[in-house]
């Protein structure tokens, strides 16, 4: 019997290397999508026909850097299986992975290093790790600098067509407000460079609204319309969103305070807050309840990365009617662990439509 040869690097060795370098490498198998701030990756899965992020998520953080889930098929596995899933052309066998790896790391196959030699290695990847994250924070600092400075030079909604797609196509009675919705705006026609890409992107009819996290906008959400602002524009994607958005929320209306966030959390002032999905739900509660606070995440799964606001003294979750799409009903469960796991005693409610897809529709269908 032919005794096997030893491999040249210890299969922790190697993982702990692949881990430590998971920014590159998730690069070199398609993912570019960034980490939230929980170190969290929501691609889309490349596997299967996903076609909204949520389910596929990739963790970047700690001891389990590399290791993945797909809640929708319930596949998972280590840094070495991600490997296996996403690299092409895919290896075979786990031991395929590890010579991949190997050979991406740029690792001699029958070398191994003296201490020495790694301490060198490992000193010079934490010094390349520190200089990239160095870099994506000043980028994306200069991105959400120009993306607020955008949207404050565009004009409030009011007279646009914006506020006809508001009023008209989606029958929402805006002027009840008690405070109009600063965070929307109107782009006519705008120009954007972005300073991390140097791409000039210019904006068409668009209603633009403000992503804030903390007291900053980091982020903007656009929803495409016709010119005349008597529906959405006829394109792949009307409603888009760029900058940095995880964590952030389009404050709809600031409830009956009228304080901002951080000054009702200084004044000691709580109301409740209701969370959506999209802009047109989160109007329709605002006039219906005006003494809530109401925030529209932006999406689903960003409704799973909001941290509990001190403004808010309970949470209400408004969630679409999905039952027939198993991954989103799975997303929405997500999304209602994560806030229940930051209550801390604090009332977690649900709501749903009685009918339609969500509250607008309900609105939409009762004034019809």
């Amino acid at each position: 019997m032919t005794e096997r040869r030893p491999l040249p690097h210890p299969w922790e060795k190697v993982k702990a290397e692949l881990q430590s370098r998971l920014p590159g490498l998730l690069r070199d198998l398609g993912i570019r999508e960034r980490p939230d701030r929980q170190g969290l990756i929501h691609p889309l899965n490349p596997n299967r026909k996903d076609r909204r992020p949520g389910s596929f998520v990739i963790w970047t953080q700690g001891s389990g850097a590399g290791a993945w889930k797909d809640y929708a098929c319930d596949d998972k596995g280590d840094v070495f299986d991600l490997i296996q899933y996403l690299a092409s052309p895919r290896p075979a066998e786990k031991i395929d992975v590890y010579w991949w790896a190997l050979d991406w790391l740029g690792w001699d196959r029958g070398h191994v290093r003296t201490l020495a030699e790694d301490a060198a290695a490992r000193q010079r990847r934490e010094r390349e790790i520190r200089a990239e994250e160095a870099r994506a924070q000043s980028m994306e600092k200069a991105r959400s600098a120009e993306l607020f400075k955008l949207w404050l030079g565009l004009p409030p909604i009011a007279g646009t067509p914006a506020e006809r797609y508001l009023t008209t196509a989606r029958g929402l009675p805006i002027e009840r407000l008690a405070h109009q919705p600063g965070a929307l705006r109107w782009a006519e026609a705008v120009e954007f460079a972005d300073p991390e890409t140097g791409e000039v992107h210019e904006w068409r009819h668009c209603m633009v609204s403000a992503v804030t996290r903390g007291k900053a906008v980091t982020g903007l959400h656009r929803t495409f319309l016709t010119p005349d602002g008597t529906g959405k524009a006829q394109r792949r994607k009307a409603k888009t969103m760029i900058g940095s958005v995880a964590g952030g929320a389009i404050r709809i209306s600031p409830g009956p305070s009228g304080l901002s966030p951080t000054m009702a959390e200084k004044k000691g002032r709580t109301d409740p807050l209701i969370v959506t999905e999209g802009i047109e739900d989160a109007l329709t509660l605002a006039i219906a309840r005006p003494d809530c606070r109401v925030w529209a995440a932006g999406s689903l799964s960003l409704m799973g990365l909001l941290d509990w606001p001190g403004c808010a003294s309970a949470v209400v979750l408004a969630a679409d009617n999905d039952w027939d799409k198993p991954e989103a009903v799975a997303a929405f469960e997500r999304v209602e662990t994560h806030w229940r796991a930051q209550a801390n005693g604090r009332p977690v409610a649900v709501i749903r439509a009685a009918l339609g897809k969500d509250f607008n529709d309900m609105a939409r269908g009762a004034a019809a």
